[in-house]
């Protein structure tokens, strides 16, 4: 059984994950984090009051209904291998099945296969395959629940990356919620 991590530790990491890119994690208290992250300290030196740091500093960042809808209820993750057929039957983000004209959910599959309905950015997440291929999964993807479906939240470039140049028995590491087991008494 893989291990099981609390949902504010993978919200922290994800922060972490993040701090070197164009996110405006500009708060003073992630600076020192921002110096360990450009050493390439890894996430597990980090000290628990780090850890809460980073957790906070993505609620000011990420902390938009989405996100914060996609974590409800869900106090842990579990890390998973998925193959292709389980991340293409997983669920985008409204914000992504609206660029290809979906109203209504849609998995990944079908957003990866439909044409946008607009011009998208060239560092938009479709396109991560163009230019070099990275060699290293980096940090796990994340799938939490959105209107009960399991939903990819973080982690499409990786994604668009495996579904377009992963072998085909090839997995990719995910968060995905744990299944909390109704216990009965007698």
């Amino acid at each position: 059984m893989e291990p099981v991590v609390s949902a504010e530790e993978v919200r922290a990491r994800w922060a972490y994950s993040e701090l070197l890119s164009d996110r405006p994690y500009d708060d003073p208290s992630v600076q020192e984090l921002k110096k360990k992250a450009l050493e390439r300290v890894p996430f597990e030196d980090l000290t628990a009051s780090e850890h809460g740091v980073l957790a906070q500093a993505w609620y000011r960042v990420r902390g938009v209904p989405t996100f914060i809808h996609g974590f409800a209820g869900i106090t842990s993750f579990q890390l998973a291998d998925w193959s292709r057929e389980q991340l293409a039957a997983s669920y985008v983000i409204p914000y992504f099945a609206h660029e290809v004209g979906a109203q209504e959910p849609i998995t990944f599959e079908q957003w990866i296969e439909a044409e946008p309905i607009r011009s998208l950015e060239p560092g938009h997440a479709r396109y991560a395959t163009s230019g070099a291929p990275r060699s290293a999964q980096g940090e796990p993807l994340l799938v939490g629940r959105l209107a009960g479906l399991p939903t990819l939240l973080d982690g499409y470039h990786r994604a668009v990356r495996f579904w377009k140049r992963a072998a085909p028995t090839a997995t990719l590491l995910i968060y995905v919620p744990c299944v909390e087991v109704a216990r009965t008494t007698r």
